[in-house]
């Protein structure tokens, strides 16, 4: 950045003046929005820390020091926008890996659960009797009504109603204990 705005704007722009802050921001708008851009390589990014770091050169017009190099003073007040932003989205990235990560262990962790669960489900259907086995394979595998399961196997609807009570009753038996096992 090349010092183009002389100590007289600066002056104004410290005294409030919309004219002289609008010199400033068209002299260096471009040169900062580039030189943010090297650092944070997001042009969305360097646009919104560009716009944010004149908005606060205007309110903090009056702690500009005129006898200083006001590029040294901008360029440094650039870099510390860049190196603040990366520094956040080095944070929060971190943060939202962390999370990830403990998204798909938790993840792998309850497909695991399940899938022990699911087991053991299966296990207890394998040890009912014979026709409540049956029953509730066809009423849950099958999706076949009560009344279709009582045709089918040649018995009545109360019977295939008592049967599928007492598979589910067993099924949480076992699953009340998994869960136990768990604590």
């Amino acid at each position: 950045m090349s010092n183009k705005i002389d100590i007289k704007t600066l002056k104004a722009l410290q005294q409030g003046s919309h004219k002289a802050f609008e010199e400033v921001f068209i002299t260096y708008y471009g040169k900062t929005k580039a030189f943010i851009y090297g650092y944070i390589k997001s042009c969305p990014d360097a646009e919104e820390l560009t716009e944010d770091l004149f908005v606060n050169l205007w309110i903090n017009r009056h702690s500009i020091d005129i006898s200083k190099s006001f590029d040294s003073f901008l360029h440094t007040i650039a870099r510390n926008s860049a190196i603040n932003f990366l520094k956040h989205k080095y944070v929060e990235d971190t943060y939202l890996n962390n999370i990830q990560k403990q998204e798909c262990s938790s993840t792998s962790e309850e497909d695991l659960i399940a899938k022990e669960l699911g087991l053991l489900i299966d296990d207890t259907v394998e040890k009912m009797p014979e026709q409540r086995k049956k029953i509730y394979i066809l009423s849950r595998n099958e999706g076949l009504s009560n009344e279709e399961i009582a045709a089918q196997l040649n018995t009545t609807k109360r019977n295939v109603e008592s049967q599928l009570s007492l598979a589910l009753k067993e099924i949480r038996k076992t699953i009340s204990y998994f869960f136990l096992s768990l604590l």
